[in-house]
């Protein structure tokens, strides 16, 4: 059996000014074992990022509290070690692909320099300056662009090439655990199958636990062992890439976002969009969050939160109230 090396349970978030509080994530919980790739989905504003910031401390010290649960990372807590510390894990044991490259990168300093400036941080032995060169080329030449490269800035990059970069900088100390925020968004869709196929290999080769935030069920079917669908700052459906893509039950928002994919078999009806928008995270349903949408809704949707049923395929729904041995 794997080892379970990152345990989130019951974490929440907030985002608090003078004016409203935004409930961003919502008891959340789930474990990571080594080598695995758990794909984080759902529609803009579910939570997902929000979650990824909140493993690496990252979000913002004004606006955001983390006012419940646990994160723990080789069985200790995250939440409580000093700021110092994290700075070292950040990086040399937990790295971040940032969503958008254009906007990750220096435009300043070349990417070698930028790729090396991680290097530095977590250099305990002193390297001689030959060493990290060496080390810089050998990412890049690993991300598929030539260490003669190192010297160019972003801008004489394309979009492809600035996300290679990126994921260079995140696998120059072979992380334990890679965070991949929509790490194909901004790139075509040839560009993309190369991005997530090179991810792979890597992850593979380097034996990297991986976090991958996304709402394409593409890359999720492509690239993850686990699932975790969000909705609404909670997490609606979890389970294996086989419980999500064969199993017989389903949340009837992960089976609305299965309804949005296109079928190109069909000449009509081909889309099936989910009605509605996402509740307003300052004033969340005081039932299932799900509810004003949901074309499976009953009265008592309306007043009841759900717990989750299921063992290793979870559901939250009340569909499935007393019918543990029915997710399947």
């Amino acid at each position: 059996m794997k080892e379970t090396f990152l345990k989130v349970k019951d974490l929440e978030v907030i985002y608090k000014t003078d004016l409203e509080t935004v409930y961003a994530v919502n008891k959340i919980s789930f474990d990571l074992h080594k080598g695995e790739t758990l794909g984080l989905v759902g529609e803009t504003g579910a939570g997902k990022t929000t979650t990824a910031l909140s493993i690496l401390r990252l979000l913002p010290e004004r606006t955001a509290q983390i006012t419940g649960g646990e994160i723990e990372f080789e069985g200790r807590s995250l939440l409580e070690i000093p700021e110092k510390e994290m700075q070292r894990i950040r990086g040399e044991k937990i790295s971040m692909i940032f969503q958008d490259p254009m906007t990750a990168l220096n435009p300043v300093l070349t990417i070698g320099e930028q790729i090396a400036e991680s290097l530095i941080l977590h250099d305990d032995q002193g390297r001689e300056k030959s060493v990290i060169e060496a080390r810089v080329e050998e990412v890049l030449e690993m991300v598929g662009i030539p260490a003669s490269r190192k010297k160019d800035y972003p801008h004489q990059f394309s979009g492809g090439m600035k996300q290679r970069v990126v994921i260079a900088i995140a696998l120059a100390c072979n992380p334990m655990l890679l965070i991949a925020d929509e790490p194909t968004t901004a790139l075509d869709v040839t560009i993309q199958a190369q991005v997530l196929a090179m991810m792979t290999e890597l992850k593979e080769k380097l034996e990297t636990a991986m976090i991958m935030i996304t709402h394409d069920l593409g890359i999720v079917a492509q690239t993850c062992d686990k699932v975790a669908v969000m909705y609404a700052g909670e997490i609606i459906e979890y389970g294996s890439v086989e419980d999500l893509f064969t199993g017989e039950n389903h949340h009837p928002y992960t089976e609305g976002l299965f309804g949005s994919i296109p079928n190109l078999e069909l000449e009509e009806d081909r889309l099936h969009p989910i009605e509605g928008m996402m509740p307003d995270p300052t004033d969340l349903p005081s039932g299932c969050a799900f509810s004003p949408r949901c074309p499976k809704c009953m009265e008592k949707c309306k007043q009841i939160h759900p717990d989750q049923y299921g063992e290793g395929h979870k559901i939250r729904c009340l569909l499935y109230e007393g019918k543990q041995q029915e997710v399947k």
